[in-house]
C-alpha cells in the first residue's frame, strides 16, 4: 500500500534502508533511500532529502552528506576525491542528512552557508 503523500517512506525500521535522518513535522525521523535525491514531494521539514549534487567530474549525483564521508558511494569513487574533500573542518559532527550517526568533518564551504549540516547546528553558529 502506497501513501499519496509518501509518508510510507519514513520512519524506516530497517537501518539498511535509511537514506537520511531529518525532522518531519518537527519530529526526528528517517527517510528511505528510495526518496533521497529524487526531487519528489518534500518530506523533511528543511527538504534535506533533496539536497543533492553532481560530483565535479559529472559522473555521479548523490546527497550532499555522502560527499567526503570516507565511503565511496559513486561507482568511480568521485564522491571521495571531489575538490571540496581537500578542505575539511578539523572539528567533526554528526551530519544531519547522513544515515550513520558517526562523527565526520564537513567540507569548509558548508560552514555558515545557511543550511544546518550538523545535527546540533554548530556549523551555522560558528563553533565548527
Amino acid at each position: 500500500l502506497k501513501c499519496i503523500d509518501f509518508m510510507d517512506q519514513t520512519n524506516c525500521s530497517d537501518a539498511s534502508r535509511v537514506g537520511v535522518r531529518c525532522n518531519i513535522n518537527s519530529f526526528v525521523s528517517t527517510v528511505s533511500k528510495s526518496m533521497v535525491c529524487r526531487g519528489r514531494r518534500q518530506l523533511c521539514d528543511d527538504n534535506m532529502e533533496n539536497l543533492c549534487f553532481t560530483t565535479s567530474g559529472g559522473s555521479c549525483f548523490i546527497h550532499k552528506h555522502r560527499f567526503c564521508d570516507g565511503s565511496e558511494d559513486c561507482p568511480d569513487g568521485s564522491d571521495e576525491v571531489d575538490p571540496m574533500c581537500l578542505h575539511l573542518t578539523k572539528n567533526q559532527c554528526a551530519r544531519k542528512g547522513h544515515p550513520d550517526m558517526k562523527l565526520m568533518p564537513l567540507a569548509l564551504p558548508w560552514l555558515g552557508d545557511g543550511f544546518e549540516d550538523c545535527l546540533d547546528g554548530k556549523d551555522e553558529n560558528g563553533s565548527s
